[in-house]
């Protein structure tokens, strides 16, 4: 079986937390809105010139060559966005001071465009968001890209004030080029756990085998098989809508880590639906790894009959997907809705499915749930009280995380519980970021009572995987602190922990600021080891 584990690291994401035993499902009943802390986000206030400061936001470079502007002619949203163009090596920042809530977790995320932006063999920052004056960062844009997301979660600190920056460059990573910055958003996380996480499995199974009875008691063994170029396109499709579309929700609560597999077997079995067949989870019960919290399974129904030569369509739906109350989530997807549908609406709605099921199982979401077969005027968006506008995304028309559209999309919206009833306007519907934080079935985000030696298992394999996708360099030291602090447990020594807990600490920083570790792994990192510091505590 070919396996490829691909994580959004484009969005700020870190590797999952594993090795925890999973935690009872906790309601939530916070459905405040979601406010974005910035002022003027998306550059459209001020007396607008092409040289002009929009309003709220002033600019600081290293070097005065630095060009900043203000741009009519490109925008991710509205009419307008802010750029900055370094022609030597600068770092130069758009900047806005918010005070926020002490202590709390926010997630800071926007939209990056750039052009010529270059590598930098120091701090190889690129383009990108930051909390000016620390070393907290997303990951950089390079090259000439179009609009990128780019999104990192962060703690408030003691005092709640912090300045927001949009960047061309970074301490001791200075760099040239030009970047656009877009709809920018300081938003609450309600998760403990600053990296809520679903892992999700894509299962494409390139060839079908299957062999049924029909009601005339004839038999018939059908087969199909994608197209290698078929199979990359799905497997393309897949990863564009895990990695771009999902956490490009506003709610800033959905971060996923896709895992693709091709099995070697054929799919041999599919279960009856109406007068056609579907991949159910009993037919693909063997490749169903419980340690995922979604399965999106992709085949080929377009099968043809080796006794007649006739062509036989296996399916009577472009998808799929079975309630599976509040265990691992289900759904199955012909390959025809990634290679010849030209857009990414079937995985859109039947994800939307399976999500709306297992919150709803967990109680965890308001009622009613809303429905993803919805009819006209039967949601409004929330807080704008706007119908929804049924526009149909295309790869040609792209609407960003949208079937129907009228800003953002009705899709997108119930994923981030923006979406309301014209009857209560002001009553949020969908899966609202106290839902999101609730976790997926089996990697649920929220910190866990764990001993001592589970949670030094579990930064052992934050360790592991941030090394393994290329986040962690030189860990040999960090490695040995983590075995040290085994042994002590082991013997009973729980005192002595605490320092090397600290020498850890610190190690991570100094590995941050060296550019040896991202900051978003050693958050995860971090996070692990403040359940480490309080399992010690426990009697």
């Amino acid at each position: 079986m070919r396996r490829i584990t691909l994580i959004a690291v484009g969005a700020g994401i870190a590797v999952a937390l594993v090795g925890c035993p999973p935690a009872e499902t906790r309601s939530a009943s916070v459905y405040e809105p979601v406010e974005n802390a910035l002022l003027n986000a998306g550059f459209e206030e001020g007396e607008f010139s092409p040289t002009g400061t929009p309003d709220h936001w002033t600019s600081s470079a290293y070097d005065p060559s630095a060009e900043f502007f203000w741009s009519d002619q490109i925008a991710f949203k509205g009419a307008l966005s802010a750029g900055i163009s370094a022609p030597t090596p600068n770092d130069a920042s758009w900047l806005q001071t918010v005070n926020l809530d002490p202590g709390a977790n926010y997630l800071l995320s926007g939209w990056i465009k750039t052009e010529n932006v270059a590598h930098n063999e120091g701090v190889d920052a690129g383009a990108n968001l930051n909390l000016f004056g620390t070393f907290n960062r997303t990951r950089g844009v390079f090259g000439t890209s179009d609009w990128t997301y780019a999104g990192m979660p962060f703690n408030s600190g003691e005092s709640g004030e912090v300045t927001i920056s949009a960047r061309v460059g970074f301490f001791a990573g200075t760099t040239t080029g030009t970047a656009w910055f877009d709809d920018l958003q300081v938003t609450p996380i309600y998760a403990e756990d600053p990296h809520p996480r679903w892992r999700i499995l894509a299962l494409i199974f390139d060839t079908t085998d299957f062999t049924y009875v029909d009601g005339s008691a004839v038999t018939h063994h059908v087969v199909a098989a994608m197209t290698e170029e078929e199979l990359a396109e799905t497997a393309a499709v897949v990863e564009t809508f895990v990695l771009q579309d999902i956490p490009a929700l506003n709610s800033g609560n959905m971060i996923p880590i896709l895992t693709v597999e091709i099995p070697e077997d054929p799919l041999t079995q599919l279960s009856p639906f109406g007068d056609k067949w579907w991949p159910s989870p009993a037919d693909t019960e063997p490749y169903l790894d419980p340690a995922f919290d979604s399965v999106i399974v992709l085949w080929d129904p377009r099968a043809t009959d080796l006794d007649t030569g006739e062509r036989i369509n296996l399916n009577n739906a472009a998808g799929l997907t079975l309630n599976m109350g509040t265990g691992q989530a289900y759904t199955s997807i012909i390959v025809d809705a990634a290679v010849t549908y030209n857009h990414r609406n079937v995985f859109k709605h039947e994800w939307g499915h399976c999500i709306l099921d297992y919150f709803e199982a967990a109680g965890a979401s308001p009622e009613p749930t809303v429905t993803n077969h919805a009819t006209p005027g039967q949601y409004i968006h929330w807080p704008t009280g706007e119908e929804y506008v049924w526009v149909d995304e295309t790869n040609d028309n792209p609407i960003p995380n949208s079937i129907y559209n009228n800003e953002s999309g009705f899709t997108h919206d119930y994923y981030s519980g923006t979406t309301a009833t014209p009857g209560e306007p002001d009553r949020r519907l969908g899966i609202t970021p106290a839902a999101w934080a609730i976790g997926g079935p089996v990697t649920r985000p929220f910190r866990k009572i764990q001993t001592p030696a589970e949670w030094l298992d579990t930064i052992r394999t934050l360790l592991d995987e941030s090394a393994e996708i290329g986040e962690l360099v030189q860990a040999n030291a960090l490695y040995a602190q983590v075995d040290g602090a085994a042994r002590m447990v082991e013997r009973g020594n729980l005192r002595p922990v605490a320092n090397k807990i600290a020498m850890l600490e610190k190690h991570v920083e100094r590995l941050v600021e060296q550019g040896k570790l991202s900051q978003v792994q050693a958050d995860a990192i971090q996070f692990a080891v403040a359940g480490l510091t309080d399992s010690l505590s426990l009697p």
